[in-house]
């Protein structure tokens, strides 16, 4: 080694013996405190949160995506006894506070979530004034000879178990704002979430050997009977094969981040460390690729494999875009070597994707304009009638099932009870000013989540990764509507709250030596 770079690299050695001798002297202070009864029952207390927390995250996509009322219902009561929990500070009561820097947003999200339910439960409500659903009740009333309450809503009960799933996500987000401030808690939940999609991804596989994918459980997806001989689009433990490929995605990215361990920012220079000064592109790609790491790919390539076996066109494109997303993200700061070195690694990779990819998925990407996107076109233009006949008032959270079946066109006949499009559900069902207030909740955290990801901090590719897979989902939604399905929705509820607790996160403290100059030499 040239002796002018031996000389540039031993204050940094001799930075990390400092390191070392003094955590290893913490350590010997914390071995040395007598044992505090109570503070390990609290301690353990904390864990067992952690446990159930994990538990509901790998357990929501198993029962059909929780999309049942016997699955999501259990689901939403076992979130709010954890949330009890985690405000009694058992899960840490530093992070119960609120520092000067998250004070504001929090202010203005939680004003939002409060108008957004407030705006629903007027809709609920016979104070409100008359609206176009008026001659809907009056016609009801009318068949059924007796007098009817009119309000906005077209389907009160399905407004309270709308409105019930949505307070389930505020309180999924509020628990992991408090959970994982950690970096080291908040890279579990990364792990966890991709390995529920092993789990998911495994029962597709054997369903599409066993079913030939037609079935979930003991539900039969496609219509009619099944014979041995039908085909299905493999859908896991999704009834939809387009949620199930958007999951997958969402799976492929937390594995993709799961490879950045963290490194340290250097605020002079606005670079991170790289320790590799001087090595080649391919000998720092050698020496990384560890055996962690290599699990971690194959992970995601398991992933990507899922994503394929959905032939989800709309779930592919966000996929791509939250790679792209991840990997801008990751490689701010990086020397060029190693990010072009990387970057031809994922172009290779994903070349070679493309040209292995399955007949099925290829065949559906190359049929764009087929009856079932002509279909999916004319429920968004009957979409945007229902919106244009009650724009402010909308008709009622849960009540676009009712809605559609009145404006449904004569070129779809079979029933429909998604917008396909969730902004666009929204704007039918809340109007105008509740689709803006869930707008913002949405976007508020997810905009932070990307801010933290942007802030020079060494472990910015959790709050990356929280913008990344989060995206899939988000985008997704624009022509879809996963963000509806509820194991989709608490996973990307948990995720925003990871990313707003490390974005919102107290600063590390700078690091000192525990002795001075002279006592280090001397040692």
């Amino acid at each position: 080694m040239d002796p002018a770079e031996s000389e540039e690299l031993e204050p940094r050695r001799s930075e990390r013996r400092r390191r070392r001798r003094r955590r290893r002297r913490e350590q010997e202070e914390v071995r040395s405190e007598p044992v505090d009864a109570l503070s390990i029952a609290r301690q353990l207390a904390g864990l067992v949160i952690f446990g159930l927390f994990f538990l509901f995250v790998m357990a929501a996509p198993l029962p059909m995506g929780a999309n049942r009322d016997w699955a999501w219902s259990p689901l939403v009561v076992i979130i709010g006894a954890m949330v009890l929990l985690c405000a009694t500070g058992l899960a840490g009561r530093e992070a119960l506070r609120v520092s000067p820097a998250e004070s504001t947003p929090l202010l203005v999200l939680i004003v939002c979530f409060l108008f957004f339910m407030g705006w629903v439960l007027f809709q609920m409500s016979p104070l409100a004034p008359p609206s176009p659903a008026g001659k809907y009740y009056a016609e009801a009333a009318e068949v059924l000879g007796q007098t009817v309450t009119q309000v906005p809503s077209l389907a009160v009960d399905a407004s309270r178990d709308a409105l019930l799933k949505c307070i389930g996500c505020a309180m999924v987000f509020l628990i992991a704002r408090v959970l994982f401030r950690d970096p080291l808690w908040a890279r579990l939940m990364l792990i966890v979430f991709a390995a529920s999609a092993i789990i998911v991804i495994v029962y597709a596989v054997y369903m599409s050997l066993a079913t030939h994918s037609c079935y979930v459980g003991s539900f039969l997806k496609k219509a009619g009977s099944y014979m041995q001989n039908d085909r299905c689009l493999p859908s896991g433990t999704f009834v939809g094969s387009n949620n199930f490929g958007c999951f997958c995605g969402m799976a492929l990215i937390a594995a993709l981040s799961l490879l950045d361990e963290g490194r340290r920012w250097h605020r002079r220079s606005d670079q991170y460390e790289d320790d590799g000064d001087g090595e080649s592109a391919a000998s720092l790609i050698a020496s990384w690729l560890s055996g962690p790491k290599i699990m971690i790919i194959a992970l995601a390539l398991f992933c990507l494999g899922g994503l394929l076996l959905s032939a989800s066109r709309a779930g592919f494109a966000a996929t791509v875009a939250g790679v792209i997303l991840l990997l801008f993200l990751l490689m701010r700061g990086v020397s060029r070597r190693v990010s072009g070195g990387l970057t031809v690694l994922a172009l290779v990779v994903g070349l070679g994707v493309i040209v292995l990819a399955g007949g099925t998925f290829l065949h559906k990407m190359a049929t764009v304009a087929s009856a079932g996107n002509l279909s999916r076109v004319e429920i968004w233009k009957s979409s945007i009638e229902a919106f244009r006949q009650s724009p402010w008032f909308g008709w009622g959270l849960g009540s676009y099932n009712d809605i559609y079946a009145v404006y449904q066109s004569l070129a779809v006949i079979v029933p429909n009870d998604k917008a396909h499009s969730t902004p666009l559900e929204f704007l039918v069902e809340l109007g105008i000013p509740g689709a803006l207030a869930v707008f913002a909740v949405c976007l508020i955290p997810w905009g932070y989540a990307l801010v933290g990801a942007l802030a020079p901090n060494r472990y910015r590719y959790l709050p990356a990764a929280a913008f990344a897979i989060s995206a899939v989902a988000i985008l997704h939604s624009l022509v879809d509507f996963s963000l509806q399905m509820p194991a989709i929705g608490f996973a990307v509820s948990a995720l925003l709250g990871l990313g707003w607790a490390q974005t919102f996160k107290p600063e590390e403290a700078p690091e000192r030596p525990f002795a001075s100059e002279d006592e280090l030499n001397y040692m």
